[in-house]
Parts: structure tokens; C-alpha cells; sequence
């Protein structure tokens, strides 16, 4: 008997805790990042990646001569200009989601009241 009242009690808690999140999130001026941020930045990552990898297949083409010069570097000034792209914005979020947790964590000023 004592057990069943014991996990009653620990899953009321719970129960409660769960309940009681948003309101304690919201107190405290906890803001989670939003998902659309986040992914984007995921995607630019995986862009990022994918076009060093191209650079470096590039280079590797033409120094064993399977790209003539002309197009290696018709190439090499496209995929650069797109990381260039990608960088800049990575920066442009990563900068915003620093701000965004410094405004996260400064606590929020009380109104008084009078």
C-alpha cells in the first residue's frame, strides 16, 4: 500500500512539473531557439561542407589533368563565391542567435509598482 501511494505521488509530481514548465520558462525569460533558425543552420552546415568537398575535388581533377584550366578556374570562382555566401550567412545567424541568448540570460527589468 505504502509503495502505491509513493509512485501516486511521484507521478502527481511529475504530472505537475510538466504542467508547471512554460509558466517557469516564461518567468525566468528562457526562450528556446526556434526550430526554423536552428535548421537553417544545420542546412548551411551541410552546404558548407559539401562545397569544401567540391573545392577539393576541384583541385584534385585538375592537378591530375582531368580539368582544363579554363574550367577549373570557372569552377573554383563559383563554388568559392558560394561558400563565400554560405559563410556570411552562417555568420549573419550565429551572431543573432548570440544576441539572442545575452538578451536571454540579462534579467528583464520589474516594473514598480506604485
Amino acid at each position: 500500500m505504502n509503495l502505491g501511494v509513493a509512485l501516486a505521488c511521484l507521478l502527481g509530481f511529475a504530472v505537475l512539473g510538466w504542467l508547471l514548465l512554460p509558466v517557469v520558462r516564461e518567468a525566468s525569460g528562457y526562450e528556446p531557439p526556434r526550430a526554423s533558425e536552428r535548421s537553417e543552420l544545420e542546412d548551411l552546415y551541410i552546404q558548407r561542407e559539401g562545397t569544401y568537398s567540391t573545392l577539393k575535388e576541384l583541385e584534385f581533377d585538375h592537378e591530375t589533368g582531368k580539368l582544363v584550366d579554363d574550367d577549373y578556374k570557372e569552377l573554383r570562382m563559383r563554388y568559392s563565391g558560394e561558400a563565400v555566401q554560405i559563410l556570411k550567412r552562417i555568420d549573419e545567424l550565429e551572431a543573432s542567435g548570440a544576441k539572442a541568448e545575452r538578451d536571454a540570460r540579462t534579467p528583464k527589468a520589474v516594473p514598480k509598482s506604485t
